[in-house]
């Protein structure tokens, strides 16, 4: 359907549209005079993101001779965005944007990863 590169591009968006997310939803929140309809937009953000960003995951990792790196980044990564998103009261607005951060990160990292993997397999002639 679509090759592994793509969802790793794909992936790559979506985790950097996340941290952006992250970062400019405190500020906005700051000057925003419409706090209500903030609020639900934030809170329809993080199921939205996590939604789209799992199939990413899956979709990236259909080879099998990957580096072990790659999964464990890109599975890790997945875990602590889920953990930003469940327990984001606890950890509050900071500490939720935090770890969504951090998830974010090795997501990106993990489909960077995996895209020049496959780029180098591509370019060396072995098939993906």
């Amino acid at each position: 359907m679509f090759s592994n590169s793509f969802w790793d591009r794909v992936g790559i968006s979506l985790s950097g549209l996340c941290a952006i997310h992250c970062l400019f939803f405190p500020v906005a929140i700051a000057l925003l005079p419409l706090w209500p309809v903030a609020e639900s937009i934030h809170f329809w953000t993080h199921p939205l993101l996590f939604l789209l960003i799992v199939p990413t995951v899956i979709f990236a990792l259909r080879n099998d001779n990957l580096p072990q790196r790659i999964p464990v980044l890109l599975y890790l990564g997945l875990v602590v965005v889920a953990v930003a998103w469940i327990f984001h009261e606890w950890l509050g607005l900071w500490g939720e944007s935090a770890v969504t951060m951090a998830g974010s990160a090795l997501l990106v990292a993990g489909h960077w990863f995996n895209y020049r993997f496959h780029q180098t397999k591509h370019k060396s002639g072995c098939e993906v």
